[in-house]
């Protein structure tokens, strides 16, 4: 327990008052060891975290009064009475999560442990206007909320967004843009939500959210290092490291649509660049490949398609692909190559536990993956890669609302800002800063995920 200082007098009955500091980080450090599953029981909570035996009494009181805490039953006797049983109340509050890609639109609700309660994802067309996707949104917000009455309020609401976030949320004052997205520009986005349901807004870049999703719920449990990748319209890696997400020092890590991979190739990428990753291998690129193979005759499976006046996609390439077409297995292979030889450097420098692929191209069939593994194992040493997993992900567009309910909450229930709040029982009207202090967020052509 903290030491009070010397300059507090003491009270008429000759104890000294409790320090609000001292209070407020020791309400935190309980919560965060019942909340963690690490503590079950007030002698638990003594052994833990050091604080005598009336402190912890003390706390937990504080904590099961601000509907944070609840007993629940007995547990195991070690000798003498049986402790009460203690744990986190996760339905004290939910959060709204959203996920947006670029061609898709997600929803959830989740409690406070991070659980999705209910989910809904529909088609979208971000590019169609800011003001009319956050309608969207705030539309289906509402549909979920009254058709999944909860107890407590909103503590949080969290969105993925489909460019590159910079900054932090804690630290920068930026204003939310999407810049060079049509219908986007400097719309307040935050300001929107945080008005319309009272609560704080998380802003995170949708495939560092997807990645984070993947190590709570997907293929990552269990693990701390993990490197996802999302291939879909572009290409973007997330990757965690030691738990949790590594965004770099502006936020824009794992950006790597934009490695080039052929200097020598005359495709321009949206990014103004020529022979980037995602201008080869991306879903636009595939599909693109897919229609002139087409027209050209040498995809029949593809050729049949185009006349009967379909739009080739990267889809239509790996089902032709999967009933045996030489053209569409040849050009997902060399697609998953690439991305497989651009990961390689992430596997060399990060040493992941698994590398996980998402994203509507990962659904194209095995050949793409394995094709990423081989071009993985081509360009790196056996060291990093003896024992590394590569899987296709099995959480798909969930993995983004998943990721997005645990970085609000891993923000919320940091110690540091837990003491902001704690002794209100709730974040949603507390005093000093809160998760929607701002970031930047920047989307040029080609940024898309």
């Amino acid at each position: 327990m903290p030491k009070y200082r010397s300059d507090q007098s003491p009270m008429p009955n000759g104890k000294r008052p409790r320090s609000r500091a001292a209070e407020r980080d020791s309400l935190a450090l309980v919560l965060s060891l019942i909340r963690a599953g690490q503590a079950e029981t007030r002698q638990e909570i003594e052994r833990h975290s050091g604080l005598g035996r009336a402190v912890v009494a003390d706390r937990v009181a504080t904590l099961v009064a601000h509907n944070l805490v609840a007993e629940a039953g007995l547990a195991a006797s070690t000798g003498g009475r049986a402790p009460r049983h203690l744990q986190f109340n996760a339905s004290a509050g939910h959060v709204l999560v959203a996920s947006l890609g670029s061609t898709t639109l997600g929803v959830g609700l989740a409690d406070l442990s991070g659980g999705l309660l209910i989910e809904h994802h529909e088609p979208a067309d971000i590019t169609r206007g800011a003001e009319r996707t956050v309608r969207r949104v705030m539309e289906l917000f509402e549909w979920m909320i009254s058709e999944y009455p909860l107890p407590g309020d909103a503590w949080a609401i969290s969105v993925a967004l489909p460019g590159l976030v910079g900054g932090t949320p804690d630290r920068s004052d930026e204003p939310v843009t999407l810049n060079l997205i049509p219908g986007w520009g400097d719309h307040p986005v935050r300001e929107r939500l945080r008005d319309r349901f009272d609560a704080p807004v998380f802003i995170g870049n949708e495939v560092h959210l997807m990645a984070l999703g993947e190590l709570r719920a997907g293929h990552g449990v269990g693990r701390d290092d993990l490197i996802f990748v999302k291939v879909g319209t572009g290409i973007g890696a997330g990757l965690c490291t030691e738990g949790r997400i590594h965004r770099g020092a502006a936020g824009f890590a794992g950006d790597i649509g934009h490695v080039a991979v052929d200097l020598d190739s005359d495709v321009v990428c949206r990014c103004g660049n020529r022979g980037c990753l995602e201008a080869l291998a991306a879903g636009v690129a595939i599909a693109r490949q897919g229609q002139a193979a087409a027209a050209d005759g040498k995809s029949p499976y593809l050729a049949q398609l185009l006349e009967s006046g379909t739009t080739i996609s990267a889809a239509h390439v790996g089902s032709a692909a999967s009933r045996g077409d030489p053209f569409s297995a040849e050009l997902l292979a060399r697609a998953g190559r690439l991305v497989g030889e651009s990961l390689a450097t992430l596997v060399a420098g990060y040493n992941p536990s698994v590398v996980v692929v998402g994203g509507g191209v990962a659904q194209a069939g095995s050949i793409f993956i394995a094709a990423i593994r081989d071009g993985i194992y081509r360009r790196s040493r056996s060291l990093t890669t003896d024992n590394l997993p590569l899987v296709a992900s099995e959480l798909g567009k969930t993995a983004g609302l998943i990721g997005g309910a645990a970085a609000a909450l891993d923000d919320l229930f940091a110690r540091e800002r837990l003491a902001t709040w704690i002794t209100q029982g709730s974040p949603r009207h507390a005093s000093g800063r809160s998760i929607d202090d701002g970031v930047a967020v920047s989307a040029g052509p080609g940024l898309l995920r």
